[in-house]
C-alpha cells in the first residue's frame, strides 16, 4: 500500500502545490519557448532506445497537471510546462515519503572531461558523480570527489540495442557469470569509494532478466551497495533483479539533457522538481555538458524556492530501506 505523503500538511492543498510549482517554473517563463518545451516533452528516454520511447507499459501520467489546471482556473496563471514524463510504477510504489519532497541528481559519463568533473565537484548541491571506469582520470576524479564530500557511483558500461559502443570492458548478453563478475570487479577497482552504480547504455542487457539475475547473483557486491536503473529500456529488468539479489534499487525518473540546450534542460529540471513534489522523491540523470552545468549552477536556489530538498542517492536509499523494514 502506498503511504500518503507526510509533507502534505506543509503544502496545505493541491492549490498550494500549484503555487509552489509556479515559483519553480517562473525562472523560465521568459526563456523557454514553446518549441523548446515540445522538444523536451517529445524527447525519448535515452539515445539507445529512441524507437521504444512511445511504448512504455503501464504509463502513469503526472497528476501535477490537474493541480496546475486548478491553479490556473483560480488565479489565471499558467507555468511554462506541464510535467508529462511517465512515473515508473515500481519506483513510486516503494517510496515512504519523507517530511520534505526530495530530489537526487546523478551526473553520468564523468571522467572523460576532467575540468567538467571538477566543476561538478565544486557545485553547491549534493550531486552524485557516476564515473566511467574506463576513463583515464577515473580514479583521480573519484578521490577528489570523495575528499570534497561528494557521493561517487560507477557508471557501469552495458550492452545497448543497436551498434553504439558502450566502451571497453562492457557487460554483454552472452558473457558467462564469471566473466561478468570479473568485469564488475575491474570497474569498481577503477572508482575507489563508490557506494553504488548505474548502467551506462545497457538497453539490451537490462531488458534480459536472465542476464540481470546472473550479473547480480554472481557479482559479490556487498548488500550496502546501491543500484539505480538508468531506465534506458522501457522493459528493463535491472531494478527488479537487483532487489531480488538483496540490493537497494531505484529507478531514474527524468533525463535532464536528452536535448542539449539550456532551455530544454531547464524544462526537464522543472519536471524533476514537480515529480519530487508530487511523489515525495525523484531521481534525475544528466551529463557533464556545458548546457547542463550552466543550469545546475542554479539548482540549489530553484529547489529551495519550492521546498524541495536536494539529497544524495544514499539518502533516498535509506528511505527505501526504512520502507522495507516497516
Amino acid at each position: 500500500m502506498i503511504r500518503t505523503a507526510s509533507y502534505a500538511p506543509h503544502l496545505g492543498s493541491a492549490l498550494a502545490a500549484g503555487f509552489m510549482l509556479v515559483a519553480a517554473l517562473a525562472y523560465n517563463l521568459g526563456a523557454n519557448s514553446g518549441e523548446a518545451e515540445a522538444r523536451a516533452v517529445a524527447a525519448p528516454a535515452d539515445r539507445d532506445s529512441r524507437q521504444l520511447a512511445s511504448s512504455w507499459p503501464g504509463v502513469i501520467r503526472v497528476e501535477a497537471a490537474d493541480r496546475i489546471e486548478t491553479m490556473r482556473e483560480t488565479v489565471g496563471a499558467e507555468p511554462s510546462v506541464i510535467p508529462s514524463e511517465p512515473v515508473h510504477p515500481t519506483h513510486s510504489a516503494s517510496i515512504v515519503t519523507p517530511r520534505r519532497p526530495q530530489l537526487a541528481v546523478i551526473i553520468d559519463d564523468v571522467g572523460l572531461d576532467v575540468m567538467a568533473a571538477r566543476r561538478l565537484i565544486a557545485l553547491d548541491a549534493p550531486v552524485t558523480l557516476s564515473i566511467l571506469p574506463y576513463a583515464e582520470a577515473a580514479s583521480v576524479i573519484a578521490r577528489e570527489a570523495a575528499e570534497a564530500g561528494r557521493e561517487v557511483f560507477v557508471h557501469l558500461p552495458m550492452e545497448p540495442v543497436g551498434v553504439e559502443d558502450p566502451g571497453p570492458h562492457a557487460l554483454t548478453e552472452f558473457q558467462s557469470p564469471s566473466e561478468m563478475a570479473s568485469r564488475m570487479t575491474w570497474a569498481f577497482s577503477r572508482v575507489p569509494g563508490a557506494v553504488g552504480f548505474n548502467n551506462h547504455m545497457g538497453s539490451r542487457l537490462t531488458s534480459d532478466r536472465r542476464a540481470m539475475d546472473a550479473m547480480f547473483s554472481t557479482s559479490g557486491l556487498p548488500r550496502s551497495m546501491l543500484f539505480v536503473d538508468s531506465l534506458t529500456h522501457p522493459r528493463s529488468q535491472a531494478a527488479s533483479a537487483a532487489r531480488a539479489a538483496g540490493l537497494t534499487a531505484m529507478t531514474r525518473d527524468v533525463f535532464l539533457d536528452h536535448v542539449p540546450d539550456e532551455a530544454s534542460v531547464s524544462v526537464q529540471l522543472n519536471q524533476a522538481l514537480a515529480l519530487a513534489m508530487q511523489n515525495g522523491q525523484a531521481i534525475a540523470i544528466g551529463h557533464p555538458r556545458p548546457e547542463t552545468l550552466a543550469v545546475l549552477a542554479d539548482l540549489s536556489r530553484r529547489a529551495e524556492a519550492v521546498g524541495v530538498e536536494l539529497v544524495t542517492i544514499s539518502a533516498l536509499g535509506a528511505v527505501q530501506a526504512q520502507a522495507a523494514d516497516s
